[in-house]
């Protein structure tokens, strides 16, 4: 068994995840990351951000509205992400046995059957023949009953590939978005496609590549899906076990490691895949600060990253003036302090269109005691909700 360096195995990921260069565009960062997160909508901007020179987000804008190369899906985890068209087809056949237990759940939660769902989602598909709408357009147009669940039809469409969310009507950042017909932007895309055993062979072979080396524990938070079918997935790959101190194993890679490389500071942001893609954490940071990053459903802070290691967090906030907050664990040296601080700025520029005051913290609460990743600095209370 090889035995590598932490920061090998660290180096590793961070070539795989752009975070050293050599990534070209949105759809090459979509396909390394093996999709971006966009549970929060400013997420994949600002991960772009980090990893790809003069990224502007009309580049991003223009992938996934203009051109269609790029589409937002429910996956891993039952998470929102965007993938390239071909990568879509390989995550909805792979995860589709997580995704129905869901959809029967809320069907029996609504109050309606197949059949009823069948018969409002021919009548939303129909609302959308001339233009995409939004949640609440749909519901107006459709003369739906307040206590019908536009939301979940909508939501279980997109599922199923008969709908797909577009561009915000508003800012950049709302989570409302227009509702477009599958076949009229994704039209040679089919979530049917794969085999569900082969497409879950080919997705845990992406995420050991990009993510590598990784533990079963890693590739089944990821994915969302049991043990038995990652280790049943991953015996199909003849993957390599390796070792490296201080990391629990057994660890599996797929291609060799980079050697060590120069250490590089980055500001991520909420959910970056980087950060939210291991169930093991060590890799990451200390135990003893885990709490400070991620919180109870094992959600990730904005981090700041040298070296592949975690070494402070941050967040934008709006109210009442712009600024971006950050608390560092350690103290840094001058080097890792300016660039820390020039990342900061160059987040708070994309987020706020502008540039934005950086405010230091010298202490910060811990989120597992009930802040969440989303307020790590502020305070404020999150609750997820649905909205159209």
């Amino acid at each position: 068994m090889r035995k590598i360096t932490p920061q090998q195995a660290r180096a590793s990921a961070l070539a795989a995840h752009g975070l050293s260069g050599g990534l070209d565009g949105p759809i090459a960062a979509a396909m390394a990351l093996v999709g971006l997160h966009n549970t929060t909508q400013s997420t994949p901007y600002l991960s772009l951000r980090a990893r790809l020179t003069e990224f502007s987000r009309d580049d991003l804008d223009d992938a996934m509205w203009q051109e269609w190369e790029l589409a937002r899906f429910r996956a891993m985890r039952l998470t929102m992400f965007i993938f390239p068209q071909d990568l879509l087809e390989i995550a909805a056949a792979a995860t589709r046995h997580i995704a129905v237990p869901w959809a029967e759940r809320w069907l029996r939660d609504s109050n309606l059957d197949e059949a009823d769902f069948a018969r409002i989602a021919d009548d939303v598909e129909a609302a959308l023949t001339d233009n995409p709408m939004t949640v609440r357009d749909l519901r107006a147009a459709l003369g739906a009953d307040k206590n019908v669940d536009v939301p979940g039809v909508v939501a279980r469409m997109c599922d199923v590939g008969r709908l797909v969310g577009g561009r915000p009507p508003q800012s950049w950042r709302s989570p409302v978005r227009r509702y477009h017909r599958w076949e009229e932007v994704l039209p040679g895309v089919d979530p049917y496609r794969w085999d569900e055993r082969d497409a879950q062979v080919e997705l845990v072979r992406r995420y050991v590549e990009s993510y590598g080396p990784v533990t079963i524990d890693d590739i089944s938070w990821w994915t969302g899906m049991a043990k038995g079918r990652c280790r049943t997935a991953l015996a199909q790959l003849s993957p390599e076990e390796v070792r490296v101190d201080g990391w629990p194993g057994p660890l599996w890679q797929l291609g060799d490691p980079p050697e060590e490389e120069p250490e590089s500071t980055h500001a991520l942001p909420l959910l970056d895949p980087y950060v939210q893609g291991y169930r093991d954490r060590g890799r990451l940071l200390d135990p003893s600060r885990f709490e400070y990053v991620w919180d109870r459903g094992g959600n990730a802070a904005a981090a700041i990253l040298r070296g592949g290691r975690v070494v402070g967090v941050w967040q934008p906030v709006d109210k009442p003036e712009a600024k971006v907050l950050c608390h560092f664990f350690e103290e840094l040296s001058p080097t890792t302090r300016k660039a820390a601080l020039a990342e900061l700025e160059a987040a708070g520029t994309m987020y706020f269109d502008e540039p934005a005051a950086i405010v230091e913290l010298d202490k910060m609460k811990p989120l597992q005691g009930g802040t969440s990743a989303m307020h790590p600095l502020d305070g404020k209370p999150h609750r997820q909700r649905r909205t159209g």
